[in-house]
């Protein structure tokens, strides 16, 4: 066989094999991301009944969203915890829609944070604030959901203020009360 042929073929087959990985991935932060909403609406009071009527889907399919959802939540014995890290869930799924606009408010929120004088370590977690907005969106939405004392440090000391409006705090807050409840 033709060598250059299938030197061309290979090539193609490596094209479509990264081109399928990224539709892959994709679609799993898409049925992430409906998972998460579905979780938002039953913490605004719809039953799953409800839910499904509204979303043309049968009652199962919903359990089994939410299901995926909640097992991905990290179980936090605390408030000061759950409502932050819901707060950044919703951060997370909205920075997949103006990322640069939600880069720009937060390193805007950091210069002014800077201006005033806190401890070290706070400094530390200004610094890495600053390191994961660098980051492609889905990597910046990994680290700002990081279950360890890091991340749960770094919530606290978010730059994300003016970033979400009422209803969504809202929403944050009804889920995290929903998951302390489960």
């Amino acid at each position: 066989m033709d060598e250059e042929l299938v030197d061309r073929l290979v090539h193609e087959a490596k094209e479509l094999s990264a081109e399928t990985e990224a539709a892959r991935e994709a679609m799993m932060a898409a049925a992430r991301r409906r998972q998460e909403t579905i979780l938002a609406l039953k913490a605004a009071g719809l039953t799953v009944r409800a839910i499904a009527a509204r979303l043309g889907s049968s009652p199962s399919v919903i359990q089994d969203a939410l299901r995926t959802a909640i097992s991905r939540h990290p179980q936090q014995s605390r408030r000061e915890e759950r409502f932050p890290y819901e707060l950044h869930v919703i951060l997370g799924a909205k920075m997949h829609e103006q990322p640069e606009q939600l880069r720009d408010l937060a390193m805007t929120n950091i210069r002014r944070m800077r201006e005033t004088p806190r401890a070290p370590i706070a400094e530390g977690w200004l610094d890495r604030w600053e390191e994961i907005l660098k980051l492609p969106v889905d990597e910046m939405e990994r680290e700002m959901l990081k279950d360890d004392d890091q991340g749960r440090d770094m919530r606290q000391i978010s730059p994300f203020a003016g970033a979400l409006d009422r209803d969504e705090r809202l929403i944050a807050m009804k889920k995290a009360q929903l998951l302390a409840k489960g």
